[in-house]
């Protein structure tokens, strides 16, 4: 009977330790920036606080890659990774199919937004953030990424060197 007990000890610790190891690893901004998303800090308690620096954009390379491509009337994905203050990072995107239709894989639950998929018509970028309008649904804006005008524009001249060589 001891033999028993032994080995049941040692096979509970044994799946136990195998567990641990199998838990997913936690993606990082580190991980987001290799995987070409905007990422985005969000350090913010409420939604007005959003565009009075409770945000940190980071990696804003692929939004402008992205613009281009929609400029270009080019069919185009974007991600971007939301950390919040607490709990999981969220990836949404942005698919741009035609100049009539965008659509929005929203899984970022924050300040009541909408999640799923969310269609529009229209991208506005701006030195200060990047929205969608004319959308069916719950809301008829939506604000995708905000950031600062600095970092904005340090991303831009970042972008515009990258590209020239």
């Amino acid at each position: 009977m001891k033999k028993v007990w032994g080995m049941m000890v040692i096979l509970s610790l044994y799946l136990a330790g195998c567990s641990d190891n199998e838990k997913e690893q936690e993606f990082t901004i580190k991980d987001a920036i290799e995987e070409n998303h905007v990422v985005i800090q969000n350090n913010a308690e409420k939604f007005e606080d959003l565009m009075d620096g409770g945000t940190k954009a980071e990696h804003l390379a692929p939004m402008f890659t992205f613009l281009e491509d929609v400029k270009a009337d080019k069919e185009s994905k974007l991600q971007m990774t939301v950390f919040p203050k607490t709990g999981e990072p969220t990836t949404s995107e942005v698919h741009y199919i035609s100049k009539d239709k965008t659509i929005f894989k929203n899984k970022n639950k924050t300040y009541g937004m909408p999640t799923g998929d969310i269609e529009c018509m229209y991208i506005f970028d701006s030195n200060a953030s990047f929205m969608l309008d004319g959308c069916k649904g719950q809301i008829s804006t939506v604000l995708v990424i905000p950031f600062s005008t600095k970092e904005y524009n340090l991303a831009r001249n970042e972008y515009r060197k990258l590209n020239k060589e």
